[in-house]
């Protein structure tokens, strides 16, 4: 069987693998796991703490969703010390429906760095938008911003691919790895990661395409297929996602 192009780590790590977590929740199934030096180079993902949650009804279960997504990002700022200056960013281009997460998400982010009260997070956020639009590198915009005024963590907001048709629009990876835009649809741009930007990463991203040739190994053209609901899930799913954050950031 034709094996897909996937931002999935979950997709690439294999059936007899035994997670860190895995357990349903609320009818989602939730996996959490560490991929060291070793799992990295057979599976071909960068090293870090992956969480995947499949099955996810964003129709009915939104609330549960939130949680999970709020639980994560309270997990990861709590295995780090000093956690004050948080900047999401949201990648992709708003005009292409499947790749406009990113800044659908940062629209309905609650930033209030510029505020005079005193927040336990002070939350900014950016739409770098895209190099045909900015004639740059995303990774180039956000290092300038990371070495003006140095978060202590950047939340990573990105549409993906994935192998399983099933997974699209209904799974969510977060990722303390940091995030490779577009190489699931091999469209490799600079990583945004610790590595690259100095701090530390958290990356959030939702499958919306999948590889026509999972269908059909006759075509033999560059195509990906998104759900026919698309308009309909990114505006849910981002205001799923930012509602997550936000929840996670807003405490006092």
């Amino acid at each position: 069987m034709f094996k897909g192009r996937t931002d999935m780590a979950v997709e690439d790590i294999g059936a007899d693998f035994s997670f860190d977590v895995d357990r349903k929740i609320s009818g989602m199934i939730f996996k959490k796991c560490k991929v060291d030096k070793k799992l990295s180079q057979k599976i071909g993902k960068d090293e870090g703490i992956y969480y995947t949650i499949d099955n996810i009804d964003y129709y009915n279960k939104d609330k549960d969703i939130i949680k999970l997504i709020c639980g994560v990002i309270q997990d990861v700022i709590q295995n780090h010390t000093n956690i004050q200056d948080i900047l999401v960013v949201g990648l992709g281009n708003p005009t292409i429906t499947p790749d406009s997460l990113g800044p659908l998400v940062v629209n309905k982010i609650e930033v209030n760095r510029h505020l005079e009260k005193k927040f336990r997070f002070q939350v900014s956020a950016i739409t770098p938008g895209v190099m045909g639009q900015t004639g740059m590198e995303s990774s180039e915009i956000i290092k300038a911003i990371c070495d003006d005024f140095r978060p202590h963590l950047v939340i990573v907001i990105d549409a993906l691919a994935c192998n399983d048709p099933n997974r699209m629009c209904h799974s969510i990876q977060l990722s303390t790895a940091g995030i490779n835009p577009g190489a699931g649809i091999g469209n490799n741009r600079k990583k945004l990661a610790k590595s690259t930007l100095g701090t530390n990463v958290l990356a959030i991203g939702i499958p919306t395409v999948c590889d026509i040739n999972i269908f059909s190994e006759e075509v033999k053209n560059d195509y990906f297929v998104t759900p026919n609901n698309i308009d309909e899930a990114m505006d849910i799913l981002s205001l799923i996602i930012a509602k997550g954050i936000n929840k996670a950031l807003m405490a006092e």
